[in-house]
């Protein structure tokens, strides 16, 4: 594994935590608002209220944790026989909307009964009352949404055999090694087509496009907040040389890895 030592210089990280505060709801104030151009999210730590988001209505409870994703439009207010106190944070940055998209959350707009999710908020709380650290904030939002992943397939997937579940999990942590289908499907004494229809049924694509997607995530991290050359990229995600993943990146993204590097940094945002 290539380490990521060498970050991008101060002012061109792609990840800013505006604010962070933990409030009382003060009365039964409605928030309405279109376009919404940053990333609100509220952890409910008592109480209840109501969300309206691109034409969908939430009841939100206590441990609950719901979205203001960018670009929305929303409305929400508290319950008023038992209004909520809430922990919520503000980000902006592309790494934002790159992590929503990696997770598929660009249109999750709440999660019940998350108590787990808590101690994210906490974080955010103590980080934007330290020195600024942009670094660290954009960790703990990473792990947020890969708690909020983990939550969300472990309530719909009850009832999956047992081997695909293993081969997702195969998958993940396959970004930066050699996978063979072939090996995983003689190991457990089926074909790898049958692997291929029963994974594709369950999880919506196929191994292999699973596995280049969240690789093509990982390419993205690496190309906004590292200086990694493309070739140490290449070989850190496990392709062949540099043209394979360029010409891959390229394919999926509609650009090649140094324009969407150069695009990112010319910015306003990333710039500082």
């Amino acid at each position: 594994m290539i380490s990521e030592k060498r970050h991008r210089r101060p002012g061109r990280f792609p990840f800013r935590l505006l604010y962070a505060q933990e409030i009382v709801t003060p009365g039964p104030q409605r928030y309405a608002r279109e376009n919404y151009p940053v990333l609100t999210m509220e952890y409910v730590t008592s109480g209840a209220g109501f969300l309206e988001i691109d034409g969908r209505s939430f009841h939100v409870t206590k441990d609950s944790v719901y979205f203001l994703t960018p670009g929305s439009t929303h409305a929400y207010w508290p319950d008023k026989n038992d209004p909520w106190s809430k922990i919520f944070f503000v980000a902006y940055g592309d790494l934002v909307d790159a992590l929503l998209r990696a997770y598929a959350l660009e249109k999750v707009y709440c999660i019940p009964d998350a108590p787990e999710l808590k101690k994210y908020f906490k974080e955010m709380l103590y980080l934007k009352r330290s020195p600024r650290d942009d670094g660290r904030a954009a960790v703990a939002f990473h792990r947020l949404l890969n708690e909020i992943s983990g939550h969300i397939s472990r309530k719909s997937r009850s009832g999956i055999p047992e081997h695909l579940e293993d081969l997702r999990k195969q998958l993940d942590g396959s970004l930066e090694t050699h996978f063979s289908l072939a090996q995983y499907a003689r190991a457990h004494n089926c074909t790898g087509s049958a692997l291929i229809r029963s994974f594709r049924r369950l999880f919506g694509t196929t191994p292999h496009e699973y596995l280049m997607e969240n690789r093509m995530f990982e390419a993205e991290k690496y190309l906004l907040y590292t200086e990694l050359s493309i070739k140490e990229i290449a070989a850190a995600l496990a392709f062949s040389d540099q043209y394979h993943f360029s010409n891959t990146f390229k394919k999926r993204r509609g650009c090649s890895p140094s324009l969407f590097r150069r695009r990112s940094l010319s910015k306003p945002e990333m710039r500082g």
